[in-house]
């Protein structure tokens, strides 16, 4: 019996280390409007949109207030770090929408969410962004992109979505 309570508590300790070992940082360095690529979709997210690696962006300009214009993106570049560099990370990034929703994937039904994995590496400097590729996507209101891993948010950042001047 103490023989088993001795590998429980060495393969909790073991777990608490590896644990220890993989805890992420996320520092946000930069974030704004951007412009890129149209990017290679890689996958769905779970409300149906697609998910598309780009090679690179470039900032337009560095605001939290964002111009709904079809075509726009905006965003923001992060660097992650933690004791394992070059380690890939599993995020689940979160995006929440305004109350009154973004059309999904299906083009259907409205979502005020939705959520992916992205394997970051540690280290390493990324950025992620929205694009607008619908008009059912220029919806007004805060729009909040968190970064988390596991049950942890490591970073997030909001930005006021407005619609354009009428002219």
């Amino acid at each position: 019996m103490f023989r088993s309570i001795v590998i429980a508590v060495a393969f909790l300790f073991g777990a608490a280390a590896a644990q220890a070992q993989t805890m992420t940082r996320v520092d946000v360095y930069e974030y704004g409007s951007y412009r890129s690529n149209p990017g290679v979709e890689v996958d769905k997210t779970h409300a149906g949109f697609s998910h598309k690696h780009i090679d690179g962006i470039d900032l337009i300009e560095s605001t939290r207030t964002i111009v709904a214009q079809l075509g726009g993106a905006f965003g923001f570049r992060y660097k992650t770090t933690g004791r394992s560099p070059g380690a890939l990370i599993p995020l689940t990034i979160v995006v929440k929408f305004p109350p009154e929703g973004v059309l999904s994937g299906d083009g259907k039904t409205p979502v005020v969410g939705d959520e992916y994995v992205e394997t970051a590496v540690t280290g390493g400097d990324d950025f992620l962004t929205w694009k607008f590729e619908n008009p059912s996507d220029l919806v007004p209101g805060i729009w909040l992109i968190e970064i988390w891993q596991g049950d942890k948010k490591l970073a997030e950042q909001p930005f006021k979505v407005i619609l354009p001047p009428i002219s």
